[in-house]
């Protein structure tokens, strides 16, 4: 009750705050001037995001330690259920959304606009300051901050994230296409949550196939969606190595999302940003989606990791509970 309780209060929060930035972005006043250190402050906030996101991984023994032992089947099951959340998330975007990879429809004239802007933000440069600011955070989580500094991260990753949530919904607002994005994205926009869950599910199934864990410990693995704090606690009592695992694998997952969103942005597509990081699409990826991106990708991105976060406390249980 604790769990689902905090989960919604969190999900209000955010919610608030990229509405909140979005009313404020889009006044008149406000969108009338260039507002250059808007980017350049959500930028610094992102790497400081990220940095303090390494610290705090590198600073939990239990990630550290679980790295030799269950590391080479956590990264099997985080590797496929990401290929496979893109692969059918892909497929939607194409034969149900009918989305072109800038996320717009096919044959629009924005689409042609896009395309002359060099496939948008999305750039390796970005993916070069997240491997730098993931890297050394671990390290230094590791190697150089006491844990007296380390135990602050949570409130360091919070505060910052709802500068970055706020700062994402003034970009929004500015851009003046809210609620047109809104409309384009309908009631389907639903499946993309969809698409993500089976798309990890089925191809954690295929790990399972080759792994001494087996079918349904793999899908139990992955099915935490990248809710690392979650998914361990829920599996716990059912198997404490399956929870080790899962841990892992959705620390991977968060850490994976952050390096190659960037690269899937670029050679896949836009709407696909949104499968790899599960239920961290709605909060501490978000930002990362959105500046490889557009703007107008949120609403895709943000709604499914509501959806998801949401599935989880019940998606762990019942897969526990399968009959084989």
């Amino acid at each position: 009750m604790g769990t689902t309780l905090s989960t919604l209060t969190n999900l209000a929060i955010y919610i608030a705050l990229v509405v909140v930035g979005a009313f404020i972005g889009s006044r008149k006043g406000v969108r009338s001037r260039p507002l250059v250190w808007v980017g350049k402050l959500q930028f610094v906030a992102l790497m400081i995001l990220i940095v303090t996101l390494g610290v705090n991984l590198g600073a939990n023994d239990e990630v550290i330690s679980s790295l030799g032992q269950i590391g080479l089947a956590a990264l099997l099951i985080t590797v496929l259920a990401m290929v496979g959340s893109i692969l059918f998330l892909s497929l939607l975007r194409r034969f149900v959304l009918k989305l072109d990879r800038f996320g717009l429809p096919r044959g629009s004239a924005q689409t042609q606009e896009q395309e002359g802007h060099t496939a948008g933000k999305a750039d390796n440069s970005l993916t070069k300051w997240i491997v730098i600011a993931v890297v050394l955070g671990m390290l230094a989580g590791r190697f150089v901050f006491p844990p007296a500094v380390t135990a602050h991260c949570g409130t360091v990753i919070n505060f910052g994230l709802y500068l970055l949530l706020f700062m994402v919904g003034m970009d929004m607002g500015k851009q003046g296409t809210l609620i047109s994005d809104i409309k384009a994205a309908g009631f389907q926009v639903l499946l993309v949550p969809v698409a993500v869950c089976a798309g990890t599910l089925v191809f954690a199934a295929l790990a399972g196939l080759v792994l001494p864990l087996g079918i349904k410990d793999s899908m139990a693995a992955a099915s935490g969606m990248g809710w690392y704090s979650l998914a361990p606690t829920l599996l716990a009592p059912y198997s404490l190595s399956v929870s080790a695992v899962a841990f892992l694998s959705n620390v991977m997952r968060e850490i994976f999302s952050i390096l190659f969103i960037p690269l899937v942005a670029r050679y896949i597509g836009y709407v696909e940003c949104a499968a790899l990081p599960g239920a961290a699409a709605m909060d501490t990826v978000l930002p990362v989606v959105v500046g490889a991106t557009h703007e107008r990708i949120t609403i895709y991105s943000f709604t499914s990791g509501v959806v998801l976060s949401l599935a989880v406390p019940i998606l762990v249980p019942a897969i526990v509970a399968l009959p084989f």
